[in-house]
């Protein structure tokens, strides 16, 4: 039950603000809503895993650790949802994915530069502005149904010029919500700075 007493800490000074992180709605149709993104800031720790779920709530914590405090300011830090993660599935069953977790740290820490964290393996990563394409869907979402709303996101795309290496999880809930939950992921539009690379298979 660790998992639990992670999540709670984590929520515990998060905030759900709709105007962040600040995005622009540009098209939205029954497969996907494509939106333009503000830059904002993350605290993000990555790491590789076979599975998802319970290695992504092991390694919360370290971001957690990081916003009360553990950081060269001493400072706690009001952080906003969604809770984003990276994955970056590898081609062979074999090999292990790459995650990244994402806390969206508030506006305040947007506008100038966050703490340095003190905690071993966190950073500091900065968004770009950037289009992403989102498709939602509730309940209380596990490692197959992230991989299931994955692949069609990544069908929905198909005709799109999309970064397919890499797909973003993203929860916008407390767990103690029951009823009517918020889950989405997105794939971003290519840019010059992302390349193509082959598609990969999150089934």
């Amino acid at each position: 039950m660790s998992w639990l007493r992670t999540a709670a800490s984590a929520y515990s000074h998060m905030t759900a603000d709709p105007e962040w992180p600040k995005f622009d709605i540009v098209e939205n149709n029954k497969s996907y809503e494509k939106r333009h993104y503000h830059p904002f800031t993350c605290a993000a720790y990555s790491f590789t895993a076979k599975s998802g779920d319970e290695p992504v709530m092991s390694n919360l914590w370290k971001l957690v650790k990081y916003t009360q405090g553990g950081n060269a300011d001493d400072k706690v830090l009001k952080i906003c949802l969604p809770i984003m993660v990276k994955v970056r599935p590898l081609l062979t069953a074999e090999a292990e994915n790459q995650f990244t977790i994402m806390l969206i740290l508030d506006k305040d820490n947007n506008a100038s530069p966050p703490p340095t964290p003190t905690i071993e393996g966190v950073f500091i990563c900065h968004q770009p502005e950037q289009i992403l394409y989102a498709k939602r869907f509730g309940g209380f979402a596990k490692e197959n149904d992230w991989k299931r709303e994955s692949a069609k996101i990544l069908d929905a795309c198909k005709e799109l010029s999309i970064n397919r290496t890499e797909v973003i999880s993203a929860t916008y809930d407390m767990p103690m919500k029951l009823f009517n939950r918020h889950n989405e992921v997105l794939v971003a539009e290519l840019s010059e700075n992302i390349p193509n690379d082959a598609a990969v298979n999150v089934s």
